[in-house]
Formats: C-alpha cells, sequence, structure tokens
C-alpha cells in the first residue's frame, strides 16, 4: 500500500473514513443478521470486549505517532545541527586574507541560498545546484590550503566545510526515513477491525448510534492522516521551520 500513502492527504481521509465507516455498518449489519437468524434478542454487554479494541487501537497510534514524531524532531535538529555548521565556516573564512575571504564568503552566501531552496523544494534542480556549490566551494578551500600562509587556519576552514557536506547529506537521509509501511498496514487494518466491533457493539443495543459513531471514527480518521502528514518532510501540511537558517542568512548580510 505504499503506493496509497503517497497520494494527497485528503483523498487518503476520505478513503480512510469510507472504509472505517463501511466496516461499522459490516459490523452492525452482521450482527443484527445473527441475532435475526437464531431469532433471539442479545442481552450480553459487548462494552468489555470494545474496550479492549479500543485500547490496543490507541496503544498502536500512540506507537506510530512516536514513529514519526521522532523523525520531525531529528528532521528540526539538523536544521539547527546545519545552521550552526555552517556559521562556524563563515566565521573561520572570515579570518582568511582578503582575496580568499571575499571568494569563500560568496560562495558561501550562494550555498546557503542553495540550501533553503532544497529545504522549500527538494527536487533534482535544486539537489543539484547543491552538488555543483558544493564542488565549487571544496575548490575553493582546496586553494586557500595552497595558498594561505597559516595551515591551522586552512585545515579548520577544511574541516568546517567537511561538516557542511556531512550535514547537507544527513538532512537528506533524514527525509528519506519514514514509518515502515507494513506499520501503517498493521494500524489501518486494526482500526478497520475497531470500526467493525464498534457497529458490532451498537447491534447490541438495538439501534446503530450513527451520530456517536461517526464522530469516533472521523477523529480516528484525523488522527491516522495527522501521523501522515508528520511524516511527510516535502508535501505535508505540518513542516520544519527553517528560522534558523533564514536568520543565519539575516546575520551574513
Amino acid at each position: 500500500m505504499s503506493g496509497f500513502y503517497a497520494l494527497p492527504l485528503g483523498v487518503i481521509a476520505f478513503v480512510i473514513l469510507a472504509a472505517l465507516l463501511a466496516a461499522a455498518t459490516l459490523g452492525y449489519r452482521g450482527h443484527r443478521w445473527l441475532l435475526e437468524r437464531r431469532d433471539e434478542t442479545d442481552t450480553e454487554s459487548h462494552d468489555h470486549l470494545l474496550a479492549a479494541v479500543l485500547g490496543l487501537l490507541a496503544l498502536l497510534l500512540g506507537f506510530t505517532f512516536s514513529l514519526s514524531l521522532n523523525r520531525y524532531e531529528t528532521r528540526r535538529q539538523l536544521v539547527v545541527q546545519e545552521a550552526n555548521a555552517l556559521d562556524t565556516t563563515w566565521l573561520r573564512a572570515q579570518l582568511l586574507d582578503p582575496s580568499n575571504r571575499q571568494e569563500i564568503s560568496g560562495l558561501l552566501r550562494d550555498y546557503l541560498d542553495a540550501r533553503l531552496d532544497w529545504s522549500e523544494a527538494d527536487t533534482p534542480e535544486t539537489a543539484a545546484r547543491t552538488n555543483a556549490l558544493e564542488r565549487k566551494l571544496w575548490a575553493a578551500t582546496g586553494r586557500v590550503m595552497r595558498s594561505d600562509t597559516s595551515p591551522l587556519l586552512s585545515r579548520a576552514l577544511m574541516d568546517a566545510v567537511t561538516e557542511d557536506f556531512d550535514m547537507a547529506d544527513t538532512r537528506s537521509a533524514a527525509r528519506l526515513a519514514h514509518v515502515p509501511d507494513r506499520v501503517l498496514n498493521v494500524l489501518f487494518l486494526y482500526a478497520l477491525l475497531s470500526a467493525a466491533m464498534l457497529g458490532y457493539t451498537s447491534a447490541a443495543k438495538g439501534k446503530p448510534q450513527r451520530i456517536a459513531t461517526s464522530a469516533v471514527l472521523t477523529l480516528l480518521t484525523l488522527a491516522m492522516v495527522m501521523i501522515l502528514d508528520i511524516d511527510r518532510p516535502r508535501t505535508g501540511a505540518i513542516t520544519v521551520t527553517q528560522q534558523p537558517m533564514e536568520e543565519l542568512k539575516q546575520s551574513w548580510r
């Protein structure tokens, strides 16, 4: 179902809610059919079974939400770490001689702009721009090492530039890390079974309780869609703020 989770969130929400409502209706009608076939009335309470099912569903929701939230927090921390790494490179570049300082500073400004563009739209074009500037920045760093009279400063600059490149690769890898599809599939399947159990329990009370059932299933759908939204660093509505990088850009001016 990996293709299903790649659909727009609005479509996913509609499909999930429709599936849950259908499962609840199926559970209700299935129980009523059994009672009519046996020509009897179900006086046994199934509330304890429903409570157990919904309790386990809440546990699965919490586990999946924790997975997606941890990935979101990792992406947020990496933005701060990359901004700090770039600022360190900038400060060390200001200690170079005027010609080298001007070249490195100009490339760093362009590189920061490229990283911001990549953060807003992770496309092959923005990734290619980042790679091209990395090659230019590395070549300029090599020229600094060959021409600068301070080997310690040149080595410190090289280490800082290398860390910048490592942070860019780490952020790219973090964007590719998602909640496993198998976990999402199990959650969706168990939500369907819980909806069917909810309808089954309603049938024992003699009426479908449509308003309450629809409200519960709608809340369940919102929770599942929010998990998917957090797990989408590129297209989701809940995205990591780039404020540290923006503030760094302002400070370099």
